[in-house]
């Protein structure tokens, strides 16, 4: 423990200070009734978590360039917490460094598919100095086989490649890769981190996130897909945490969405509690990852959890205001459409817990 609050109570002392500047339930519900991006703006210049970002960039007018500097408070979070970390929290944070990486990948990939450039803002030239890539070629990319060339060199090149030379390729079977490709290599690298109490630490919270996002995978692809077990395979991650493989297999070889739900209820993660599985609007997975947070965190107190925890609620507070964003058409009511009413929901549901 001492050695634990040498490295780390610094550290978390700040990242307390920031976790107080999120937004909260009331803030979303205020968001989400304006009809202008103008004043969608004007409500985050007056937040203490994005005034700065938006300082920064000066005059914002249109709904791409307020995206962009959102989710550039993010990196400019980020940055902030890893200059002020030692050595070991360091390295924890790479792993989240890698993530960014390969979003930025995504994003950047989705408008080269569409024969345009992407909007993307970068934080103060961090990104320039740690990423693995030249960030501006891959933003410029307005095709695959540039954005091929913009990662040339890098661990990211031979699998888009791979992928180009495979006729029918769209962006979701990208994108599904880049996912799949991250969370294979993190596995293996947290099993190489030496402190034991860290590695714990992010085995238990990557371990959940993947176990997750196979389980809200398989069952979109049953609900929404009628996908075959062949197919759902193909897009899975190949890594089990509290999912037992003969669990998999059984929620694999389910045939319908009713009864892949009553199969999840009898896993590790609901067996014995009332649970409510709804992937449709993926509170179900935020509020599993929220516990998983606040458990490592009470137990690990002075460690490099609440750091991480943090990072995971600015990225998702970030998902949400994006979603409100996306709602603003004025006169045209908009959040009256139901994709548009099930996001309103969503933002009003979430909220970080007290």
């Amino acid at each position: 423990m001492a050695g634990g609050l040498l490295e780390y109570s610094g550290l978390v002392t700040k990242t307390k200070a920031m976790r107080a500047r999120l937004l909260e339930a009331d803030d979303y519900a205020v968001v989400s009734e304006y009809e202008s991006v103008t004043d969608f703006i004007a409500f985050l210049r007056e937040q203490p978590a994005y005034a700065p970002v938006f300082e920064r960039h000066g005059e914002v007018a249109h709904r791409g360039q307020a995206e962009a500097v959102i989710r550039d408070s993010l990196y400019m979070d980020y940055c902030k917490l890893y200059r002020f970390s030692g050595v070991q929290p360091r390295s924890a944070l790479q792993f989240v460094f890698s993530r960014y990486q390969v979003n930025v990948i995504k994003n950047c990939l989705q408008s080269a598919m569409e024969g345009n450039g992407r909007e993307l803002t970068l934080s103060g030239g961090f990104f320039e100095r740690h990423a693995d890539f030249d960030l501006r070629a891959v933003m410029a990319a307005c095709s695959v086989q540039e954005l091929i060339q913009a990662v040339a060199g890098t661990e990211y090149e031979a699998l888009l490649r791979e992928l180009e030379t495979e006729t029918g390729q769209n962006y979701a079977d990208y994108a599904f890769a880049l996912d799949i490709y991250y969370y294979k290599k993190i596995w293996k690298e947290i099993a190489k981190v030496s402190d034991k109490e860290t590695r714990q630490i992010l085995e238990q919270i990557f371990g959940t996130e993947i176990d997750w996002q196979n389980l809200m995978w398989m069952y979109r692809a049953k609900r929404f897909y009628s996908m075959g077990e062949a197919d759902m395979k193909k897009h899975r991650i190949p890594v089990s945490y509290r999912l037992k493989p003969a669990e998999t297999n059984r929620l694999l070889e389910t045939e319908s969405a009713e009864q892949f739900v009553e199969f999840v209820r009898q896993t590790a993660y609901f067996r014995g509690k009332q649970a409510v599985l709804e992937p449709e609007d993926e509170l179900t997975w935020e509020r599993v990852m929220i516990r998983t947070y606040e458990k490592i965190c009470k137990k690990h107190p002075m460690s490099v959890a609440p750091v991480l925890r943090y990072l995971y609620e600015k990225e998702h507070e970030i998902d949400r205001l994006t979603t409100a964003l996306e709602g603003i058409r004025p006169g045209s009511c908009r959040w009256r459409e139901p994709r548009f009413r099930k996001s309103l929901r969503y933002i009003r549901l979430c909220s970080r817990p007290q």
